[in-house]
């Protein structure tokens, strides 16, 4: 790929394309396609320089349908490498249905222990093989359905964690579990690009929030990721508004990028 990527979100997203799917520079702008789940919104974008500016509609459009021909696919999703969230002129695709997407992009090199950690769970590396259900079902347990149903999250996830399984077994990440009495109450994700790490769906089962789960396992796998996986930066991406961002930062990580993006879905086949 001739063109680096100055966004280390979407630089970092793309760790799982190149491993399930494909990643292509055609010069006016990057495609990113997920070959497990071509629904997956921000698995499959175009990825352009620079923010939209108004006569951009139709353009970006008209290259999105050319670049995913999938007649099954119901969306179209475009990001553009701006670190510091720069909006452009946004006003004609919002006009059309889209939703406008913000991300925050959180990096650390150390992590420090947090205020709320709790030294009676325990946090190990998990085999997805035998705890994937469990997993799934804490993930679905606290999901947002504001947007999508129980029922789709279930679907998303389960795809997803097949990838995920897929990618660990071929030696490029590890899945984590935080137990309580023997129960597995939460899990995330790490994955490797070189000695950069990406947590991917960090989850703690609704029945046991606020109780440190989340903080320690964050604290404990990014400890492991440090001294066994050889990582020298750790990197999180969450939504702006998404408290979850203040649990992160208690563990060492610190705000250092943005990450933008635009979104439009068939809300009748996305429910």
């Amino acid at each position: 790929m001739s063109y680096e990527i100055k966004s280390l979100g979407y630089r970092t997203d793309f760790i799982f394309n190149k491993l399930d799917g494909s990643v292509t520079d055609n010069g006016d702008y990057i495609v990113a396609k997920t070959s497990s789940n071509p629904n997956y919104f921000w698995g499959n974008l175009l990825l352009f320089k620079d923010a939209p500016q108004k006569g951009d509609f139709k353009t970006w459009k008209d290259s999105f349908i050319k670049e995913f021909d999938n007649p099954e696919i119901y969306h179209m999703t475009f990001a553009w490498d701006s670190p510091e969230a720069n909006e452009g002129d946004c006003s004609e695709f919002i006009e059309n249905g889209f939703e406008l997407d913000k991300g925050v992009v959180l990096t650390t090199k150390s992590v420090v222990e947090p205020p709320k950690f709790n030294k009676d769970i325990d946090v190990n590396p998990i085999s997805l093989e035998n705890d994937i259900n469990r997993i799934i079902e804490i993930q679905v347990s606290c999901a947002n359905t504001e947007h999508l149903s129980k029922e789709a999250w279930q679907g998303f996830y389960t795809k997803s964690m097949k990838q995920f399984a897929k990618i660990i077994n071929e030696g490029h990440g590890k899945w984590f579990g935080a137990y309580v009495d023997g129960a597995l109450v939460g899990s995330l994700g790490v994955f490797m690009d070189g000695d950069v790490a990406r947590y991917q769906i960090v989850s703690t089962h609704k029945d046991f929030q606020r109780r440190g789960v989340c903080s320690s396992l964050v604290y404990k796998s990014a400890l492991y990721a440090f001294e066994e996986m050889g990582a020298a930066t750790l990197v999180m991406v969450a939504d702006e508004e998404y408290h979850a961002a203040k649990i992160y930062e208690s563990v060492g990580f610190k705000l250092n990028q943005y990450q933008i993006g635009l979104c439009w879905w068939d809300k009748e086949k996305h429910k």
